[in-house]
């Protein structure tokens, strides 16, 4: 069994304001080079719905990248609350 632990990490250090241009990098303690990325964003909403990204994929306002690195090119209200990071292979 072979464990790895991710850490996502913001582009931008303090506060964010609303129209920027925001990374977030999920880093590896051990990445083996094939793993498969997935952003969930846990919205601030009472009922924490969940809203998935994959990286091979388009979401309106986000543009998400090969690899483990999600681009959210205009930041919004609609961004705030916890992005989460999960890895696969």
């Amino acid at each position: 069994i072979f464990f790895s632990f991710a850490a996502v990490t913001p582009s931008i250090q303090g506060p964010v304001s609303e129209g920027s241009r925001l990374l977030l990098i999920c880093s590896l303690t051990h990445p083996r080079g094939h793993e498969h990325f997935q952003w969930k964003h846990l919205d601030s909403a009472p009922t924490n719905s969940k809203l998935a990204v994959t990286t091979s994929r388009n979401l309106e306002g986000h543009r998400s990248q090969t690899g483990p690195t999600l681009e959210i090119s205009r930041v919004s209200q609609k961004d705030a609350g916890t992005w989460e990071c999960s890895v696969y292979g």
